[in-house]
Formats: structure tokens, sequence, C-alpha cells
């Protein structure tokens, strides 16, 4: 995997997502390329998609279930030993509902199984969550 660049920081997507899986984890799929609702700590989901880049790769995107400033999300594809750290700065407010871009990457391939970790904080009372959501590439 090569990474293509970090913009974990503000690329709303113009799409509204919405899942009506009621799943805390898996490898959720549907024909739009979301899924992965992860379970964890702090009472925080992240639902994970993706759709191509602008950069000729796969973008991955998360979106969280409440408003949270996240410190770190590790994106790792354990098939290939691949594991890739994305920093978050702790301040900025992730909106709930609304879906961020995590990483962008080339070399993804369909059926592939990747896992993203997200470590930060509850927006509205600093509660500390560490939350794993799983994702298959449809």
């Amino acid at each position: 995997m090569k990474k293509i660049s970090s913009i974990i920081l503000i690329f709303i997507m113009a799409l509204i997502i919405s899942c009506d899986d009621d799943a805390t984890t898996g490898s959720i799929t549907d024909p739009f390329g979301i899924g992965g609702i992860g379970g964890g700590t702090g009472n925080v989901t992240f639902t994970i998609g993706s759709q191509q880049g602008e950069q000729g790769g796969i973008l991955f995107y998360c979106t969280p279930s409440v408003d949270v400033k996240v410190t770190k999300v590790t994106c790792s594809l354990p098939a290939q030993n691949f594991t890739d750290v994305v920093e978050g700065d702790g301040t900025t407010v992730f909106n709930a509902n609304s879906a961020y871009g995590i990483e962008e990457y080339t070399g993804v391939g369909s059926g592939q199984q990747w896992t993203f970790k997200f470590e930060g904080t509850i927006a509205n009372n600093n509660q500390a969550f560490n939350v794993t959501s799983n994702y298959t590439v449809p």
C-alpha cells in the first residue's frame, strides 16, 4: 500500500450517509460502499466507507455517531501486514453523521478486510474513546 496524502482534516463529503443496519461490529457492505460500523469504548461508533480518490487511489472515509475530536486513526490491512497511523490534532470537532476523509491509498482491492482504530474524545464531555471498525472493500 502506498500512502498518497493525509487528509483527515476537513474533507467533508457531499454525500449524506445513512445506515439502517444496527450491528455493532462487522464488515457490512452495500451497493454504495458504506459499511464497517465498529464498537469500542466511549459509546461512539464509526461507519466506514470508500470511494475513488482524487489522486487515483481509494479514499476511505468515516462517519462518527456523535461529535468527536480525533487524536489518531490507525489504518491497517492485516492480510498484508500493512499499518499506517494518521494523526489528528485532538481539537478539531468532527460532527456526528457527517463523512470525513481518513486517507487515500493505492493498491486497494475488492474483498480486502481493513481495520480502523479511532482514538480521541467525545466533544461535549471529553470522555476518551477507543473504537475499532472493520471494513471489507466492496
